[in-house]
């Protein structure tokens, strides 16, 4: 998994990722919050782009955070859930100042099945209210 707190590794993400489509989609996020440079991103948002592998239990100790309730289901729903190719793109916001979690998980056999269970219940309940 690839946590990202500070524009630094923000940075460093961006060069390791370049070509991957996870990587368009984090230069969206770095447009649209390119008018809050004056802010450190510790204030804004946190991403984390999990890897077919990453354990559910790994994920939450990394990120500080549970994520999935006992029923399976995100413990807070998410703002926006939009599925791309390979990947699911997961936004919360965790604060009333608007602070967000972004997850990227990869729509992969070796995907955490309580996570992809979650993500895809998610996605439905989402394109369902449209």
């Amino acid at each position: 998994m690839i946590v990202i707190r500070t524009y630094a590794a923000l940075s460093d993400a961006s060069a390791v990722l370049e070509g991957n489509q996870v990587h368009a989609l984090l230069e969206a996020h770095v447009e649209r919050l390119a008018e809050y440079a004056d802010f450190d991103l510790t204030d804004l948002a946190m991403f984390a782009i999990i890897m077919p592998g990453d354990t559910l239990d790994s994920i939450e100790a990394e990120l500080g955070r549970s994520l999935i309730d006992s029923a399976g289901t995100f413990i807070q729903p998410p703002e926006i859930v939009q599925k791309h190719s390979d990947w699911f793109e997961v936004a919360f916001i965790l604060s009333d100042d608007g602070f967000g979690l972004v997850l990227f998980v990869p729509i992969d056999r070796g995907t955490d099945a309580k996570l992809m269970a979650a993500t895809e219940a998610a996605f439905a309940e989402a394109t369902q209210d449209r």
